[in-house]
């Protein structure tokens, strides 16, 4: 009898504590969907619309891309020399150097050669040398002075927020860059320095996302960025859904899809009708524009 009053005590303390649980994460939810937030807009978004992007790492393909579509976008991945240079080169590309450097030291065993496992290691003069065609940041603002980039920020490291704004001081950046990055931290200090750029998402903001939507709870999410940028999977799982894509839109903020890799991709991105279309190959991207009779 009294192991019977314990069981039905113990089920009688659950369903309370289940019905507070959901009290409360209902009221989370009316507050959120309460939340009203104004339209941001931006010299940056300006022009044809969708926008399109090209990821981007060498000042020849910018120019033809420039060429070829004269307000396109230009995503650069920004990377930090250990002289504090910024500079454009995609993650992808730093086992060469690494190997390289491997390989001298190899020959030269009494030499210093190998100064580190990560090019945030080396000097911009030695990165430079290797990669014959990579431009200091700096090089893709003189040299296209109307042209608009997203400055993806790999590397996290000390003081990349004031050396990359100050790399820019002088080019005329206000109205022409987008921070990104997959670091919050990134994005929030560049942020902090310069309030009139526009502002991306990091991947904390996607989990985040993610996580409150499974709880029923998506509105209640705090976001700081302009734009919603989504690839389209992260870790092997869809970055968003309806849901994500719906609460942007509530709160008014432009959603830039990609790279768009796929044909699918295309159709999945128009489908949600996103403001901006990342891609690494400019050409198959303005094919599937051109056979879309409602572009």
């Amino acid at each position: 009898m009294m192991l019977y009053e314990g069981h039905m005590r113990f089920i009688l303390v659950t369903f309370i504590t289940l019905v507070m649980v959901g009290m409360l994460l209902l009221m989370a939810r009316i507050w959120g969907l309460g939340q009203v937030y104004p339209p941001f807009e931006h010299d940056f978004f300006q022009g044809n619309q969708p926008l399109i992007i090209l990821k981007a790492d060498t000042l020849d393909t910018v120019a033809a891309a420039v060429k070829a579509q004269p307000d396109v976008i230009i995503w650069a991945d920004v990377r930090m020399s250990k002289d504090k240079v910024p500079y454009v080169l995609p993650r992808s590309e730093d086992v060469k150097f690494l190997e390289f450097k491997k390989e001298q030291q190899e020959k030269n065993p009494s030499t210093p050669i190998m100064m580190g496992g990560k090019l945030t290691d080396y000097p911009w003069e030695q990165i430079n040398e290797f990669y014959k065609t990579t431009p200091a940041l700096k090089e893709y603002y003189e040299q296209f002075p109307q042209t608009r980039f997203i400055l993806n920020v790999v590397d996290n490291v000390t003081d990349v927020h004031l050396d990359l704004v100050n790399a820019l001081e002088g080019l005329k950046p206000d109205a022409r860059t987008l921070i990104q990055s997959e670091a919050l931290i990134v994005i929030t200090a560049i942020k902090d320095k310069k309030p009139e750029w526009v502002y991306g998402t990091s991947t904390p903001d996607l989990m985040r996302f993610l996580s409150f939507d499974s709880l029923w709870i998506l509105p209640t999410t705090q976001f700081k960025g302009d734009v919603f940028i989504a690839p389209f999977t992260l870790m092997k799982r869809p970055a968003f859904n309806q849901d994500i894509i719906e609460e942007m839109r509530r709160r008014h903020k432009r959603i830039f899809l990609g790279p768009i890799e796929s044909k699918a991709q295309f159709d999945q991105a128009k489908s949600i009708e996103a403001n901006g279309y990342i891609t690494t190959d400019l050409a198959q991207l303005k094919s599937w524009l051109d056979q879309d009779p409602a572009q």
